[in-house]
């Protein structure tokens, strides 16, 4: 990247406030291969839609935001390769692709320094190439400031905000067909066959090389214990969690259904019809906020400041020393109590407060 950073013509001089009536095509890059990282883009999908609403609007993403983002008002979402040797002349195809377009802006929405969108939109020949300041922006010659957010929703917010582009929203919203939604609570009753108690969904799993997985034995003691509150109790896994499932299978016995749903669209029409999903820091997570489920989310110490949705979208308890079963049960119950007319969730403070109170 250090080498085909100079083919770029670098322009120190940024443009202030381009001319909105002469740009006509768009190109958005969040070229991020996880779950999460893709979602955190719908935002920008949104504010460019909303400011340019006759504009033409692309996308370069991953495989699996092509998935997530299907009925985002897009007109072509590209992939970008990532496989060696394949990205040796498929990234040249992409660039001719892009060039051929003849974009009147193209925008990295990463909110990061990488380098990988900032060469996509370095190359993609758009007359406005906009991005971060920092080590790849000679590839751009609008360059947004620092941004002073740490966490990954409001970063892109503030981003947003700096190319004068309000949204209003933090957190986007997947969309779905109505057969979608309906064949996700048809699959979802199924799975909760007999049962008439709100309807609680806990995924069980998280990046185990992150650390960011809670022990199986919390897992097993808090589904245990909605169950017993008589709530309607569904455990989730991940492809990412094949490991725990057997001992998961045998730990919560016939009563708790565990279910594998490999496609991401199926699950997440699923989930949306939950009163409330359960779950540690994990793409699941982003996904259910982009939804509308209620979320409780368990977070690390280390990573909640970075990744945790805003309060509008999820309840979040996390601690130094971890958390236990029982302080996310009682942050469960409180949620699924919780008069929520005003559509927010405390904050993070006001629940570690609550929960220790309890």
């Amino acid at each position: 990247m250090g080498v085909i950073g100079w083919c770029v013509r670098a322009n120190d001089g940024g443009i202030a406030d381009p001319d909105r009536s002469s740009i006509k095509k768009i190109l958005l890059v969040r070229a991020n291969f996880r779950m999460g990282n893709a979602l955190l883009a719908l935002p920008a999908v949104a504010g460019f839609r909303n400011s340019f609403p006759d504009a033409q609007i692309d996308f370069v993403g991953s495989p699996i935001s092509a998935v997530l983002f299907q009925y985002q008002p897009l007109n072509r979402h590209f992939v970008a390769p990532r496989r060696f040797p394949g990205v040796l002349w498929q990234y040249p195809r992409l660039i001719r692709r892009l060039r051929a377009n003849r974009y009147d802006m193209a925008v990295d929405v990463s909110c990061s320094h990488s380098g990988l969108c900032s060469f996509i939109v370095g190359f993609s020949g758009a007359r406005i190439r906009a991005g971060l300041a920092g080590k790849w922006d000679h590839f751009f010659d609008l360059k947004i400031p620092k941004l002073r957010e740490e966490n990954k929703y409001l970063k892109l917010t503030e981003f947003l905000a700096a190319m004068r582009l309000e949204t209003g929203i933090s957190v986007g919203a997947m969309k779905f067909s109505a057969a979608e939604k309906a064949d996700g609570l048809s699959k979802l009753e199924s799975y909760l066959s007999g049962k008439s108690g709100k309807r609680v969904g806990v995924f069980v799993g998280g990046r185990k090389l992150r650390g960011k997985r809670w022990p199986v034995e919390n897992f097993v003691d808090l589904i245990h214990g909605l169950d017993q509150r008589r709530f309607s109790v569904a455990a989730f896994l991940g492809p990412e969690e094949k490991d725990i499932a057997d001992l998961l299978r045998s730990s919560l016995g016939s009563r708790i259904p565990l279910t594998y749903e490999p496609s991401v669209r199926k699950f997440a029409a699923m989930i949306s019809h939950l009163d409330l999903l359960i779950c540690c820091d994990s793409g699941p997570m982003h996904l259910a906020c982009s939804v509308g489920v209620p979320v409780l989310a368990i977070f690390q110490e280390r990573d909640v400041a970075r990744w945790a949705p805003p309060p509008s979208a999820a309840r979040v308890v996390h601690g130094a020393a971890g958390v236990g079963a029982m302080e996310v049960l009682e942050a469960a119950l409180m949620e699924l109590s919780v008069n929520r007319l005003t559509g927010a969730f405390p904050t993070v403070a006001e629940t570690k407060t609550a929960v220790s109170a309890g």
